[in-house]
C-alpha cells in the first residue's frame, strides 16, 4: 500500500510538472475520441472491460508459483487475435507444473499451443485430454450460437502442434460439441480449461459440466474474462456459488478447490 501511495503520489507531481505531455500520453491510451492503437494485439489487452470480479497478482493466487521453473513450448507459434496470449500460456503452464494434475480436461483444442503446454509441464504419466469440433462438423452447434460468436476453426490443422511434439504421447484428442458430449466418460479431472464456444449459454453448460466432473480439490480455469462480455457473465454467476480469482494481466479466471 505504501509503494502505492508513493507512485501516484509521484504521478500527480509530473503531471502537474508535464500537464501538457500528462494529458497527450493519458487521452491518447484512454479517451475514446482519439485513435485507437494501430496495433490490434495491444488493443486487445488493455480494453478488458467486462466482468465484476478483482483482479489478482497470480502467486496470490496460487503460492509459490513465483519459484516454479517450467517447460514453454513453441512460445511464439501463435495466431493473432485467436490464440492466447505467450504470458497466459505460461501462467496455465506454471499452474499445471505447480499443482501436478494427472487428468487434464481443455475444452476448445485450436491449434494446440495450450495443449502441449500444459502436457509439457504435466507430471509423467498424465495424460490431457482436449476437446474440439471434429474435422467433418456438419456446422450444426447443440445451443444457439450468435453469428459474431461463431468461433468454430476445424479442419486439419487442429492440434497441429502437439502432433509429432515429444509431449503428444500425453495428449488425447477427443471430438465433439462440448454441450452434448459425454464428460463423465474420462472424468474425473483435476484440471480443467473452459475456452470453447464463448455464448453464455456454452460458458454455463460448460460451467456446470466442468462442476460435475471436476475432482474434489480440483481446479477450474475461464479464458476470456474481461473481454468477452458472455463468458465474464457466466463466470460471475458461478462466483457466486464457488470462489473465483482472476489473474492479473491476463483473462484467466480460476476456482480452486472445487
Amino acid at each position: 500500500m505504501t509503494q502505492l501511495v508513493g507512485r501516484t503520489r509521484n504521478a500527480i507531481v509530473k503531471s502537474v510538472r508535464n500537464p501538457v505531455r500528462a494529458w497527450r500520453m493519458l487521452a491518447t491510451r484512454y479517451s475514446p475520441f482519439f485513435k485507437e492503437s494501430p496495433d490490434a494485439e495491444f488493443r486487445r489487452m488493455v480494453r478488458w472491460s467486462f466482468g465484476s470480479l478483482k483482479r489478482e497478482p497470480i502467486d496470490s493466487v496460487f503460492p509459490g508459483i513465483e519459484n516454479v521453473d517450467l517447460e514453454l513450448v513453441r512460445g511464439f507459434d501463435r495466431e493473432p487475435l485467436l490464440s492466447m496470449t505467450a504470458s497466459e500460456v505460461l501462467a496455465i503452464a506454471a499452474m499445471v507444473r505447480l499443482l501436478k494434475p494427472m487428468r487434464i480436461l481443455e475444452i476448445g483444442t485450436f491449434e494446440g499451443n495450450t495443449t502441449v503446454n500444459m502436457a509439457a509441464n504435466a507430471p509423467a504419466g498424465a495424460t490431457v485430454f482436449t476437446l474440439d469440433l471434429p474435422p467433418d462438423w456438419n456446422e450444426r452447434y447443440a445451443l444457439d450460437v450468435p453469428g459474431i460468436h461463431y468461433n468454430a476453426a476445424t479442419g486439419r490443422h487442429t492440434g497441429r502442434q502437439f502432433k509429432g511434439s515429444r509431449h503428444g504421447s500425453k495428449v488425447t484428442q477427443l471430438w465433439g460439441d462440448s454441450a452434448e458430449f459425454d464428460w463423465d466418460r474420462h472424468g474425473p479431472f483435476d484440471f480443467i480449461l473452459i475456452d470453447g464456444c464463448h455464448t453464455y449459454e456454452y460458458a454455463v453448460s460448460d460451467t456446470r459440466n466442468a462442476l460435475r466432473v471436476v475432482r474434489p480439490g480440483g481446479t477450474i480455469v475461464w479464458h476470456d474474462y474481461g473481454m468477452l462480455e458472455d463468458v465474464s457473465r457466466a463466470v460471475d454467476e458461478a462466483a457466486r456459488e464457488i470462489a473465483v480469482k482472476v489473474i492479473r494481466g491476463t483473462r484467466l479466471a480460476v476456482a480452486r478447490g472445487c
